[in-house]
């Protein structure tokens, strides 16, 4: 059972539990939502670290912010590729609407930008990150099966905040693009934009 309450405000939630999920370390806040480091428990002492992103108080009663957020969610769940953040599960607990997504052990561009004397990277290194998030949009990009609810097609997945802390990199130099959570799916002849507008965190 949650502890984390449905009306919780902003205040520092390490160490509660949220349904299989303990949160263990805060990462960062946003317009819309924030996001912890939590360990996922299951059966036979399974566990998992992941980044759980919660929907903030002041948007959790919007039904229409949820619909979309939740639709949203299905849309980035979708794609799987070395160069993009997974999500592994999503929902609601307690009214709070969430979403898991895979852990990046790492830093994004924006910290590594920062860092730099001048703010610039070598010429070597932005040519790799662009090749990887390129890799990350193609893969998102490509027409896909299935139908979406409303029985159409879906074709493409847009992202639409690609930023620099929107690029995570790992400690291992693995390059991944996050918060697919607030792309648009071009469906058929469908091209209304969606009311979840970027950023959602960092």
């Amino acid at each position: 059972m949650s502890k984390v309450h449905s009306q919780s405000s902003l205040g520092n939630l390490v160490g509660e539990e949220f349904g299989p999920y303990r949160l263990v370390r805060r990462l960062g806040v946003g317009g819309m939502a924030e996001t912890y480091e939590a360990i996922r428990r299951g059966p036979s002492g399974f566990t998992q670290h992941v980044c759980l992103k919660l929907v903030l108080p002041f948007f959790r009663d919007n039904e229409d912010f949820v619909r979309l957020f939740e639709r949203e969610a299905r849309l980035a769940a979708k794609l799987r590729h070395s160069n993009i953040v997974g999500v592994i599960d999503f929902g609601a607990i307690a009214g709070t609407p969430y979403m898991a997504l895979e852990l990046v052990d790492g830093a994004d561009l924006r910290v590594l930008l920062d860092a730099q004397d001048g703010k610039r990277l070598s010429h070597e290194l932005v040519a790799l990150l662009g090749h990887e998030v390129a890799a990350a949009l193609e893969h998102a990009h490509a027409p896909r099966s299935g139908r979406s609810a409303d029985g159409s097609a879906v074709d493409a997945i847009v992202h639409r905040d690609v930023s620099p802390s929107n690029v995570l990199i790992s400690r291992h130099g693995e390059t991944l693009l996050s918060d697919f959570g607030v792309a648009k799916a071009i469906s058929g002849t469908s091209h209304n934009q969606s009311a979840v507008k970027p950023t959602l965190i960092l």
